[in-house]
């Protein structure tokens, strides 16, 4: 048992294990650039579930993620027996206190590990979750949970890049407010382990105003509508590229919307009004249907994941942090950190 507790104290081992990752990372690297559509994947996913769905199929290129969670296994073994030993050694022999300094170090990169492995195992990553303004959205893998996006406020500069970026958003728990909160860029909102991070903002339809026998009705994509005579209507699916097979179901021949078509459902039938330009029209239940302009909403893009090891991972960089400044500020020896 003193065997193996020398060799895992050992400063030798650490300083090999380091050079390994090191080796390892730079494969890892060539063939991130070598496949990088492969690897876009596992950025959208938690790591250990991932690898347990493309790991063993795709050997050549998972390899070197095993390895490096072997080595790194390894080395956070090492590290915390090595800190145990010389925590021990201080405390028996009354050192001073600076001396606990580098081992600070070691436990912040200790419980930040900690934090990484927990969001390498639990929680969702969930990119490309598109809120207009004013609409609920339900949160992904939280039930009951909504966000809904408020305002968004953005100043470009004279050549078009982003010069500041504020998106107000609400999250809503039972038709109540839990909170309002602003994401920037580089600053999501976190709430309860879930990051709602800002990837992208614009403008699309989400309505049309219509024209019913002279009427005019402004009507949501998700909302049911009626006309002045109590007649009601609901939008359903879009197709791209609309057509009818030999048996006269409707289907898209393709995805680009080169004739596209939205199902208006009224009294359990379902009709189809083209939709590619203003002026068209058709017949909609004895009433005429005219195609007058698109309701156009701004909309966020926004990546939410939930990640229960974030507490950690803060805790870890933040004792990291101060272990780092305690030592270079107020440590005597400065190759303390490298010599133990």
């Amino acid at each position: 048992m003193k065997k193996v507790w020398r060799f895992f104290s050992s400063v030798s081992l650490a300083v090999v294990l380091a050079v390994l990752i090191c080796l390892d990372a730079a494969w890892g690297s060539l063939l991130a650039m070598k496949v990088p559509g492969f690897y876009a994947s596992m950025d959208q996913a938690v790591l250990f579930p991932w690898l347990g769905e493309y790991g063993l199929r795709y050997p050549g290129l998972t390899l070197w993620i095993y390895i490096l969670i072997a080595l790194s296994a390894l080395f956070a073994v090492n590290t915390f027996i090595c800190t145990a030993d010389r925590v021990y050694s201080i405390i028996k022999l009354n050192r001073p206190w600076r001396s606990f300094y580098p081992h600070i170090v070691h436990i912040g990169f200790l419980v930040a590990l900690l934090g990484h492995l927990s969001g390498s195992l639990w929680g969702f990553r969930s990119p490309g979750n598109v809120l207009f303004i004013g609409q609920p959205q339900n949160v992904p893998n939280e039930p009951g949970l909504f966000a809904r996006l408020d305002d968004i406020d953005m100043k470009a500069t004279p050549d078009g890049d982003i010069d500041s970026l504020k998106v107000k958003i609400t999250l809503l728990k039972g038709g109540l407010r839990v909170l309002t909160r602003d994401i920037r860029i580089n600053a999501p909102l976190i709430y309860r382990g879930i990051a709602f991070y800002y990837a992208d903002q614009g403008e699309a339809p989400s309505g049309l105003v219509l024209d019913i026998n002279g009427e005019k009705i402004t009507a949501g994509f998700k909302a049911p509508f009626k006309t002045s005579d109590g007649s009601e209507f609901r939008f359903g699916r879009i197709y791209p590229d609309f057509a009818l097979d030999s048996n006269g179901r409707p289907y898209s021949r393709s995805e680009e919307f080169a004739n596209p078509h939205m199902e208006i459902v009224s009294g359990g039938r379902i009709y189809y009004l083209d939709i590619s330009r203003p002026g068209k029209e058709t017949e909609i239940a004895g009433k005429t249907f005219r195609l007058d302009d698109y309701v156009l909403s701004r909309f966020a893009v926004l990546n939410i994941n939930r990640d229960p090891g974030i507490t950690l991972i803060i805790i870890g960089s933040s004792l990291l942090v101060a272990g780092t400044v305690l030592l270079l500020l107020f440590g005597r020896e400065r190759a303390e950190l490298v010599r133990r």
